[in-house]
């Protein structure tokens, strides 16, 4: 349990296209799959570790989460209960990976409920008008950006958001809107959008009359085509706006945000016909033909009074396409319509949203990168003045009852206002979106830094002194924009390598914080000068593990930086498999065929992998000096053109490596792992136990044992403990949420999971790295205990409050784990001695069977003697003082020994006090 902050975490039929009109053909009344099992794979886990003792095992690992909190996450959807008085205290936000999350004291603490959800990226979230135990929430984000992850279908509360029951439409993927009747909660509607990587026919506006049970495809447009909006009309709950949106992604660079299906829509009588308002021969005001998303506002004041926010063909890169499209006003409901600004949001398909002041019709808001207002009814637009709020914004609510009392979501997190805008709190809540982790073992305790989606890079301890454990002050930024990956050389922790989007790189001395650039350009490049070098969204870097001053990176071609950076080289070829492609209009920017993905061998130093955005894996036995491309010899039915999201070189077997897979945007959301023992001759694919429908991020291999791996998915961490023929989810209550990055603290065997969603979490992986086959059959297993260091608390927060994030130090002194067949009801003796063999303390460990921890506080059973005047104080006579200790455990005529080093913590030689 997170102190102060108070949050819960983890200790872890195409119906053809609808004319004006007219009543769909033949509606699909359909009985979603997922609703009447109420599955999700929380229980499926649970009944499989009842049969499976090494998943018994497994799921008994317990996290510990790091957050930070300082910058949280994007958050997408904001829903307040409807009620009588002003300023409510109760208020659910929904995080683009980081699931649902509710405050019952007006934003002073907040609790992650998304325990039973299948997916924790948010698409949506509603409350019933009629019943605020009644919540919705619609997985698979609607923003289309390069990191948007799918969802698993819709899901109800009735509770509250203490528990969730799923109501199907699985294979939409992403949920634009939740609508729910103003007084009869079990007829709802949702706007499916569909799968932006591929097409599909789960899509379109979805109405259920009863709870949710069962779904009637109200309108449809293609398969290619889904909803992305969806309004209804205050005073009359038959009348609903639709928003179609034609939207595809396809490998990279393929963006399609504009189309012939996108739309405006109108039903007067609850969905049974619909009206296609931006048909061309109505002449009404609206553009029609091919244009993109479309964001729609009714005024509850006067509910004939409709704004909707238009993007058209060509979007924002011919300016004299402008006029066609922005912000249009209806006043009679859509009959007609004027358009009162050409404003166009960029990128569209990360905004085009509009909101209207429910107590000035004519205070207007619209997303983009900055919050952009309008006091005239959209006629003028400027940004508002949002001081120290972060940007790109994608949801917005009103007090109805309370004009100055606004929620914001944006990239940066939840901020809330109660004077109309002028000043803005910050909420922290621990939904941060890393792409990466690496952990700096020079310090002690060991140092995460970490890359985030639109919140930079950013570096912390793993533990402090503190009592109250590590705060969002202990956290410093190193870089801004998109933070990617970071380096810090292992005998060097004032120098960062970081990283931010299209490969920017630079290097920072945190002593005297002078940034360097040091990403190549073609211009320097000698007689290589005018060679187009291209860079992706994510570039890798990483540091030799033979050279700290040698740098690689990742472009199109490797780069090889020497002396910190100071010259470099381009490593072989090309590496990529197509020439560069022009950026999809509509979109503005995009990026693809670079290296995604680098390792160097840490038994073989002129080995080195490199894996590309576009499917190509090369491998080189002499420093870069030659490659091989040994895509080829994958078997018939490996990917192709996916992403190479991860190479591992192992760290036990020479030849020996694993690539990872990425293939949800080819529409593949299969897990692709694959291992050669034999520098790419041959693949061998090991995914069995891995969901089918998760896909696949990274793997991690122990440096202690071949046997042991990890696994990112998008259903959180999986293990294996036999070199990958079974992979088995790791941790019980780990979070259903993207896992991007693992890294490991190798003197505390402590394993950092890097999620986009949730930020970092840590968990003690010593007995994992340690398993074999006979520990389970072991009547007492006793496994090495990792160095503990002694250290004196100190209070820095007494008036901390409970606002303010803070994540739990782990346990102070040694952690001792152990694994018991039986129950023994009088538990396990645990007894401390020196090294030469006097007690120091007497323990009793738990009796349950299973995977036991018992923390010894370094501290003695009795204090040492104190001479006279000493002015030593009791709590310092019962510090063990560092040197060897022996622990052993008693069971019967049972007797196990490990030795503890017990270390002075170190001075901290960043110089920080901590």
């Amino acid at each position: 349990m997170v102190r102060r902050l108070l949050l819960t975490v983890l200790s872890v039929p195409v119906l053809g296209t609808p004319l004006a009109a007219q009543r769909p053909a033949a509606p699909a009344r359909v009985r979603p799959r997922a609703a009447a099992a109420a599955t999700d794979t929380t229980r499926r886990d649970t009944t499989a570790a009842a049969s499976d003792p090494i998943s018994k095992f497994l799921e008994s690992f317990t996290y510990r989460t790091l957050g930070p909190a300082a910058y949280s996450g994007r958050v997408t959807a904001i829903a307040v209960p409807k009620g009588t008085e002003p300023r409510p205290k109760t208020c659910y936000i929904g995080a683009a990976g980081g699931g649902v999350w509710k405050t019952t004291n007006g934003g002073v603490t907040w609790q992650s409920v998304s325990s039973g959800l299948g997916s924790e990226t948010v698409g949506d979230l509603a409350v019933a008008p009629s019943d605020s135990t009644i919540v919705w929430v619609g997985t698979g984000e609607k923003n289309s950006l390069r990191s948007q992850y799918w969802g698993d279908g819709v899901y109800k509360s009735t509770d509250g958001a203490k528990s969730w029951t799923r109501m199907g439409l699985g294979d939409s993927r992403a949920i634009g809107r939740i609508v729910i009747h103003p007084t009869g909660p079990d007829t709802v509607y949702v706007a499916a959008l569909g799968h932006l990587w591929g097409p599909n026919s789960e899509r379109g506006v979805y109405k259920t009359t009863d709870g949710g049970k069962s779904w009637t495809r109200v309108l449809f447009v293609d398969d290619t085509t889904g909803f992305v909006d969806l309004e209804m009309d205050p005073s009359d709950p038959n009348t609903l706006y639709a928003a179609a949106w034609h939207r595809l992604r396809w490998g990279g660079s393929h963006m399609e945000g504009i189309g012939a299906g996108s739309g405006l829509y109108k039903t007067g009588d609850g969905g049974k016909t619909w009206t296609r308002l931006t048909d061309p021969a109505k002449k009404n005001g609206l553009p029609g033909g091919r244009i993109g998303r479309i964001g729609i506002a009714i005024s509850p004041q006067n509910p004939k009074l409709v704004f909707v926010m238009i993007q058209v063909d060509r979007g924002v890169t011919d300016p004299a396409q402008g006029r066609f499209g922005g912000v249009f006003r209806s006043s009679d409901g859509g009959a007609t319509w004027t358009q009162v600004n050409d404003l166009q949001a960029v990128p569209h398909y990360y905004y085009d949203e509009i909101w209207l002041d429910p107590a000035d019709s004519q205070h207007v808001f619209v997303n983009s990168a900055a919050l952009l207002e309008s006091k005239d009814g959209g006629k003028t637009f400027a940004p508002e003045s949002l001081s120290h709020v972060h940007g790109d914004h994608h949801a917005l609510w009103f007090d109805p009852h309370d004009a100055g009392h606004r929620i914001l979501g944006n990239d940066g997190g939840a901020y809330v206002t109660f004077d109309g805008g002028r000043a803005w709190w910050h909420m922290p809540i621990p939904i941060g979106q890393f792409y990466t982790v690496i952990v700096d073992s020079s310090l002690v305790p060991y140092q995460v830094c970490g890359g985030l989606q639109d919140n930079g890079v950013w570096c912390g301890p793993s533990a402090t002194r503190d009592q109250v454990g590590v705060t969002d002050a202990d956290w410093y930024p190193v870089n801004g924009g998109d933070g990617m990956w970071v380096q810090i050389p292992p005998n060097d922790p004032w120098t960062v390598y970081s990283g931010w989007q299209f490969g920017n790189v630079s290097r920072l001395d945190l002593r005297t914080w002078k940034r360097d650039d040091i990403q190549p350009e073609s211009l320097d490049a000698g007689t290589e000068s005018g060679y187009s070098f291209t860079w992706g969204w994510t570039t890798p870097i990483l540091i030799s593990h033979f050279d700290s001053t040698t740098v690689y990176l990742g472009g199109n071609r490797l780069f090889r930086l020497r002396q910190h950076g100071q010259d470099w080289q381009a490593l072989g070829p090309d590496m990529t498999r197509t020439p560069r492609q022009s950026p999809a209009p509509e979109v503005g920017h995009t990026s693809y065929h670079a290296i995604f993905s680098v390792a160097e061998s840490p038994k073989t130093p002129a080995v080195l992998w490199t894996g590309t955005d576009d499917g190509l894996v090369w491998v080189s036995q002499d420093t870069g000096r030659s490659w091989a491309n040994v895509t080829g010899s994958f078997p018939r039915g490996a990917p192709t053109e996916c992403w190479v999201s991860d190479i591992v070189a192992s760290f036990h077997a020479q030849g020996t490596a694993w690539v990872v897979f990425d293939c949800h945007a080819r529409d593949d959301y299969r897990p692709h792992v694959w291992r050669t023992t034999d520098s790419g001759r041959t693949w061998t694919e090991l995914v069995a136990g891995l969901p089918t429908d998760r896909g696949s991020l990274t793997v991690f291999e122990s440096p202690r044992n071949p046997r042991v791996l990890w696994a990112g998915t998008a259903d959180g961490a999986y293990v294996t403990v036999d070199g990958g023929q079974r992979w088995r989810r790791f941790g019980k209550s780990f979070p259903h949420v993207m896992v991007e990055r693992l890294a490991m603290s190798f003197r505390q065997h402590d394993l950092v999971i890097a999620t986009h969603g949730r930020g970092l979490y840590v968990v003690g992986v010593g007995p994992v790295e340690e398993y074999s086959d006979s520990v389970l059959g072991d009547t007492l297993h006793l496994f090495d205990v990792s160095p503990a260091y002694q250290y004196r608390e100190r209070q820095t927060h007494p008036g901390f409050g409970s606002h303010g994030f803070v994540a739990p130090n782990p346990p102070r002194g040694a952690v001792i784990s152990y694994y018991l067949k039986e129950m023994q009801p009088d538990g396990v003796k645990v007894v401390i001695t020196t090294a030469a063999g006097d007690t120091v303390r007497s323990l009793t460990g738990p009796g349950f069977p299973g995977l036991q921890r018992v923390t010894w506080d370094l501290s003695r059973d009795k204090p040492r003697p104190r001479g006279l005047g000493d002015p030593t104080s009791p709590e310092e006579l019962r510090r063990s003082p560092p040197g060897e200790y022996v622990v052993r455990l008693t069971l019967g005529k049972l007797k196990l020994e490990q030795r503890i080093q017990v270390q002075e913590l170190p001075p901290d030689r960043l110089g920080r006090i901590r």
